[in-house]
C-alpha cells in the first residue's frame, strides 16, 4: 500500500460535525486496506479529539475545522487544525474522571489508544496530531 492522503472540512456545528467526519471517514477506510480492528481504535481516538473540539473550542458559525487523514505502510495520521477557543494539555499525563462522573474520559481514551497524541496552539490555531503505527501487511 503507497500513501494515501485527503483533506476534509467539518462544520463548527456539533451534529453536522460529527456527521461529516463519519462520512469522510467511511470513504478514507475505502481507500485503505487496514485492518478492521486498527480501524475502530483510531477511529475512536478520533472521534474523542474532535467531540471536544466541537465541545469546548469551537462554537457554531466558526470557521471549518481542517482534517487531513494520512495513511502510511506502518503508520495513520490525522491533523486537526480549528480556529477556536485554545486549550493547555496536560504535562503530567491524562486522567480519568470519578467512576460515576459523565464526563472527562474523551482525551484520556484517545491518548491510551494511540502512540501519539500532540496539540499545540500556533498563532490563532490549535493545531492537534494523532497518530498510530501498525504493522504493513
Amino acid at each position: 500500500m503507497d500513501r494515501i492522503e485527503h483533506n476534509y472540512e467539518l462544520s463548527s456545528v456539533p451534529e453536522e460535525g460529527v456527521a461529516q467526519l463519519h462520512a469522510a471517514l467511511v470513504a478514507f477506510w475505502a481507500n485503505t486496506d487496514i485492518a478492521p480492528d486498527i480501524q475502530i481504535r483510531f477511529t475512536i481516538a478520533l472521534a474523542e479529539v474532535v467531540a471536544n473540539i466541537l465541545q469546548h473550542a469551537v462554537v457554531p458559525g466558526d470557521a471549518p475545522i481542517k482534517l487531513r487523514l494520512r495513511c502510511t505502510p506502518t503508520s495513520l495520521e490525522a491533523r486537526l487544525v480549528d480556529k477556536g477557543r485554545s486549550w493547555t494539555m496536560p504535562t503530567t499525563g491524562f486522567t480519568l474522571p470519578a467512576d460515576h462522573a459523565e464526563r472527562g474520559r474523551g482525551l484520556a481514551i484517545a491518548n491510551a489508544v494511540l502512540d501519539t497524541l500532540q496539540y499545540r496552539r500556533f498563532r490563532d490555531l490549535n493545531c492537534w496530531r494523532l497518530v498510530l503505527l501498525h504493522r504493513a501487511d
